[in-house]
């Protein structure tokens, strides 16, 4: 795959696409608090209102995608409006200016990750030998990105405030920006190729699926936004710990990502997908805890193998379940990372409100185990198929 000019490109669009994220959203629910002086209820409502208008439009121009529309315009389009989101957050400090900024540009800027993946599982499909380990490597750039990211972003905005880490990711995006225009190549996908089924491409075994998507992801995204202000409202340590946490997850996750696909092959994606789980569990158990920094840093392994398997082999599963559907599928699972950040911006808001950041590590727990309680049917399943696999290939 590093043969081919644009599987590199497509690589490195990960990376950057990672890089426009890690500048902003850690950043986010801090900026929202600490900028924009909202409560912790004012937070859930401007995520709930970004989400839940990114989902519909997101899912709307993927249906359209998988129909006939270009995926690499649509991916040029997203960008161009991340563009537009992240400058704006630059200079932003109203409250209502912020969730108006979000709804439009934000929301249109959602299909970006969904088409960017879509895209690049039509690549290699046709041109890799191994797509599952393609979409591994690619997920694994974000990661890359994760690490290096947050810790400067942090920085900073220590330094120099929070519109000098939204202007780099302005810069990222831009760059990101030419790259697809430059080298991605169009969409595979032709108006009289598209699925012809009128029916809803989800069934009730997809449905099971995203419902353990929402409550796995719902346990990590709760964490991803609360933990900032927790460290900086309750335990009130320097804003760098949350980078160094942030990247030194990402830095774990990096080789899990990698090996991602060869494990799915050899143990079964939802075994992989289970086993991730039981890693998050414990370290949720961890974060309730442990107080100090060393450790804290420590157990971020365990969150790593939680974030790398389900980021990577989550795409994929559902990808592999609706194989006619790339762009729907690919975009159905952004669209539960921001159902699960809704999950996430409900809990924080209300368990903030009336509890305390640090009991959200609780919440976070609950979820993943919820997520593994539904996830077992699934392995059962998978189980059951391969061993009738091998017993026809015997």
């Amino acid at each position: 795959m590093f043969k081919k000019k644009e599987a590199l490109i497509f690589l490195v669009m990960a990376f950057i696409t990672g890089i426009c994220g890690s500048f902003f959203y850690p950043l986010s629910s801090l900026f929202i608090i600490e900028a924009l002086g909202a409560t912790p209820m004012m937070l859930s409502v401007y995520m709930i209102l970004s989400i839940v208008s990114g989902i519909a439009v997101s899912q709307w121009i993927a249906a359209r995608s998988d129909k006939g529309w270009n995926r690499k315009n649509i991916l040029l389009f997203s960008l161009s409006c991340y563009l537009i989101t992240v400058l704006s957050f630059s200079f932003i400090r109203d409250y209502y200016v912020a969730i108006a900024v979000s709804m439009v540009f934000g929301a249109l800027s959602g299909s970006g990750f969904g088409q960017l993946f879509a895209l690049g599982r039509e690549y290699a499909d046709k041109h890799i030998k191994d797509s599952t380990t393609f979409l591994s490597v690619m997920r694994a750039g974000i990661a890359i990105a994760w690490v290096v990211g947050p810790p400067i972003a942090f920085t900073l905005k220590s330094a120099f405030g929070f519109s000098a880490s939204f202007v780099v990711a302005g810069m990222a995006t831009f760059i990101s920006l030419v790259l697809a225009w430059i080298y991605l190549p169009s969409s595979v996908i032709k108006g009289e190729d598209a699925p012809k089924e009128t029916k809803g491409p989800f069934g009730a075994t997809v449905v099971l699926f995203c419902i353990a998507v929402i409550f796995m992801c719902s346990a990590n995204n709760l964490y991803i936004t609360s933990m900032p202000l927790y460290f900086s409202q309750e335990l009130k340590v320097n804003a760098s710990w949350v980078g160094y946490m942030f990247g030194m997850a990402a830095l774990c996750e990096i080789p899990i990502m990698l090996k991602a696909g060869r494990l799915a092959a050899r143990f079964g994606t939802m075994k992989m997908l289970a086993l991730s789980l039981v890693s998050g569990c414990v370290f949720f158990v961890a974060m309730i805890n442990v107080t100090e920094f060393w450790q804290l840093l420590a157990v971020q392994v365990l969150n790593g193998f939680f974030i790398g398997i389900t980021a990577t082999l989550g795409m994929v599963a559902l990808q592999d379940m609706m194989p006619n559907r790339l762009g729907t599928a690919s975009t159905l699972f952004s669209s539960l990372l921001q159902v699960s950040m809704l999950v996430a911006s409900l809990s924080v808001g209300v368990v903030g409100e009336y509890f305390n950041y640090y009991t959200t590590f609780y919440v976070s727990l609950g979820l993943a185990a919820m997520a593994l309680i539904v996830l077992s049917y699934f392995v059962v399943r998978e189980s059951a198929n391969r061993e009738q696999l091998a017993q026809q290939a015997a």
